[in-house]
């Protein structure tokens, strides 16, 4: 499973938790309200209900509010408006940074050391163009772990500068999430291009003689 569907798993993991916990919190609080207490040799005295109370809806208010910032953050993420803005001869060209952090994810998965990669546009408010991209993978396990961030960061690169020429080179921060060592599958090959699939296919040539 990539990392990126794993962190919206948590999320919506943790956001179901909290709403419970808060529940679970509630009921209590609504249970011991309505509990009479005797007169005298009360266990816990009005006072001291009291603020048990006001302290158990406060923290259910808490959980409920976290989870709401949580779950409107998650949407916010899950549904990307942010635009890299390219200015050409003809006029200006906005292309989603979601797009390209997929085809960016690609060029990194591709490569036989990485199990899966979540590359993350870093593009700051009023900024037209990011400078930086922060990668999060897991690699299998290699002998030259630093050799392997390496080719990541060029990969990543030159698919970067391959898809917007001209460009900066952007700054790639890499963090390893985990070490696999199970054996990798077989990586699909990519699609070849169209001088490959010329070079492959030779023109027909009919067998038999042709009158001029």
């Amino acid at each position: 499973m990539e990392i990126s569907r794993l962190r919206r798993v948590a999320n919506w993991i943790d956001f179901a938790i909290s709403l419970l916990a808060a529940a679970f919190i509630i009921a209590i609080i609504i249970r011991l309200a309505q509990i009479e207490l005797p007169e005298k040799g009360a266990p816990v005295t009005p006072s001291q209900r009291f603020t048990i109370v006001a302290a158990g809806i406060t923290i259910a208010a808490a959980l409920i509010l976290g989870a709401i910032v949580r779950a409107v953050q998650h949407a916010a993420a899950g549904g990307d408006r942010r635009y890299l803005v390219f200015e050409t001869p003809s006029g200006n060209v906005a292309v989603r940074a979601s797009s390209v952090e997929h085809v960016l994810n690609r060029a990194a998965s591709a490569l036989e050391e990485v199990a899966d990669a979540s590359v993350a546009l870093v593009l700051p408010k009023g900024e037209k163009l990011p400078r930086e991209a922060r990668v999060r993978c897991r690699l299998f396990d290699r002998p030259n772990i630093l050799a392997i961030q390496d080719k990541v960061r060029a990969a990543i690169s030159d698919c970067y500068v391959g898809m917007f020429p001209g460009q900066e080179p952007l700054t790639i921060q890499i963090s390893v999430e985990r070490i696999l060592f199970e054996l990798p599958e077989p990586k699909p090959a990519p699609p070849p291009t169209q001088e490959e699939e010329t070079e492959d296919h030779e023109p027909f040539r009919p067998q038999y003689p042709v009158n001029g």
